[in-house]
């Protein structure tokens, strides 16, 4: 029986051996194309792995040479074939057309007399010479061929005489013939030319245009290619400019010499520079400043915590640990303000506005201080109706937490909060926190919103944050601010009669929302 790798092998009685069964075949058949599949599956994977890599590691000098370069070629092989298909061309052909003119010319330059020329000697031997490689010519005059090229065939190129183009097999040789003849003088000029001629001459043709052409390529590769060079020579003044920029040096960059069509990738960037920058300044401005507001109340709680360790009594160690959980208590908020504020400043917190009732909002944080105004006998009083708008919760939570804790802090003791909240006609929301606290003065209404700004007469433990807050999220969802007269106090309040501070916030009107 016939093995799998081929040859004979005799038969064999042998309890064992037996022929596959077509299972076994079947398996077989199935590993071995599996195998196939899975080398065609690694083999495609390295060639789009090499493809791509070779395509994002390429060169835009490279790149645009290598296909202008191309373009050329194509085009100059698209003349060539053209060219080429004019040259074979039957009868209408350039190399048919050549010997018509070549017949004119050789009539034209016949003189008078040619019939008195002796015939051709028949024993004279055909001498090849160069000139008759690209055709052969003769002129017959009464019969006799009297004029003729050194290579011409003793019989007739054209046996008929009859003017126009014709084949012949000449000494077993193809023949393009053309007869031209002039019956008042009796002359008839046959020209032609053997298909070996021909194709002697289009090669020649053919040769010297490749290497016209490889030439003309050469010098076109390395003209594209310093042109382009001196192109890209901004880019690579600008990208030298970038490596010896310092880190945090984010000066737009010069864009005068640049192509034009590179002007709006460095504008684009440039543009994103100074994102970067501003939030860079931001962040140096930031931790400046929270260098500074923290600074102090560090210094209070080391204070508070010596005086503490130093106390000689129950008394005053319980003082000094009041104190310095009334500072931890500061510091805490002060904390949670800056980081509201870091967030605001560098947007990491995105607005994502969505319908919802501010009163319902105004009560959860109301509570948030009903321990604070118990312990200083204030008093908290909420008037709100539905007011509907699109907005942040948690921005939202932060304004109305800033606004009521500015409100308790200047009220004082004993003091009085009012908190309101209604939706005027049109669907604008009017937030209103007022106090009958001291109040603030003309001048600084506009400056209490600035950060860390405190106005003179306030209370210890402000930071100079919460109003700045309360700006910058108003000014997020499209708000207005106004400062006014708040609550009245009496004669008995001990600070004497007078009016405290208001903070008005106009949200717009959100008529989609339901």
């Amino acid at each position: 029986m016939s093995a799998i790798g081929g040859g004979d092998t005799p038969a064999t009685n042998d309890a064992d051996a037996r022929a596959p069964s077509a299972s076994e075949h079947e398996d077989s058949r199935r590993a071995r194309w599996c195998e196939l599949e899975a080398r065609h599956r690694a083999w495609h994977e390295r060639h789009h792995a090499r493809h791509h890599s070779f395509d994002g590691g390429r060169s835009l000098r490279w790149t645009l040479t290598w296909v202008l370069i191309k373009t050329v070629l194509l085009a100059w092989f698209v003349w060539l074939a053209c060219q080429v298909w004019q040259l074979s061309r039957e009868h209408s052909g350039l190399l048919d057309n050549s010997l018509r003119e070549i017949a004119e010319q050789v009539l034209a330059s016949m003189p008078e007399g040619l019939e008195r020329l002796p015939s051709r000697d028949p024993k004279r031997a055909i001498v090849p010479v160069r000139a008759d490689q690209k055709m052969s010519f003769q002129v017959w005059a009464q019969g006799r061929n009297v004029v003729y090229s050194a290579s011409a065939p003793l019989q007739p190129l054209n046996p008929a005489f009859k003017d126009g183009f014709a084949r012949r097999m000449i000494d077993g040789e193809r023949w393009q013939v053309y007869t031209l003849s002039d019956a008042r003088r009796g002359l008839i000029v046959q020209v032609g030319r053997t298909k070996r001629m021909a194709i002697q001459e289009l090669q020649g043709w053919i040769i010297g245009s490749l290497f016209a052409a490889a030439l003309i390529l050469v010098l076109f590769g390395l003209a594209t290619w310093k042109v382009i060079g001196m192109a890209l020579r901004p880019i690579t003044a600008l990208r030298d400019t970038l490596k010896g920029r310092p880190p945090l040096d984010l000066t737009p960059l010069p864009t005068q010499a640049l192509p034009a069509e590179f002007r709006p990738l460095v504008d684009a960037f440039n543009d994103q520079l100074e994102r970067v920058d501003a939030a860079v300044q931001h962040e140096r401005r930031f931790i400046s400043d929270a260098a500074h507001e923290l600074r102090t109340p560090l210094a209070v709680l080391s204070t508070h915590a010596e005086l503490a360790l130093r106390a000689t009594t129950l008394e005053e160690k319980n003082a000094a640990l009041l104190r310095l959980n009334a500072g931890v208590q500061r510091s805490a908020r002060l904390s949670e303000q800056l980081l509201d504020l870091a967030r605001l400043d560098a947007g990491a917190e995105t607005v994502r506005l969505a319908p919802l009732d501010l009163s319902d909002l105004i009560v959860l944080v109301i509570r948030d201080f009903e321990t604070l105004a118990r312990e200083r006998r204030q008093r908290i009083s909420l008037r709100a109706g539905p007011a509907r708008l699109l907005g942040d919760v948690d921005q939202l939570g932060i304004l109305l937490r800033n606004l009521i804790d500015n409100a308790v802090r200047h009220a004082g003791a004993d003091g009085q909060v009012a908190v309101s909240c209604t939706a005027e006609a049109d669907g604008t929301v009017v937030l209103r926190v007022a106090d009958n606290g001291i109040g603030v003065a003309p001048e600084d209404c506009e400056r209490i919103f600035d950060r860390f700004y405190r106005a003179p007469g306030s209370p210890e433990g402000g930071s100079g944050i919460g109003l700045s807050l309360v700006a910058r999220i108003a000014q997020t969802h499209g708000a207005k601010i106004e400062c006014g007269l708040g609550l009245e106090r009496g004669a008995e309040d001990p600070r004497g009669p007078g009016r405290g501070f208001e903070v008005c916030v106009r949200f717009p009107a959100a008529p989609l929302v339901a």
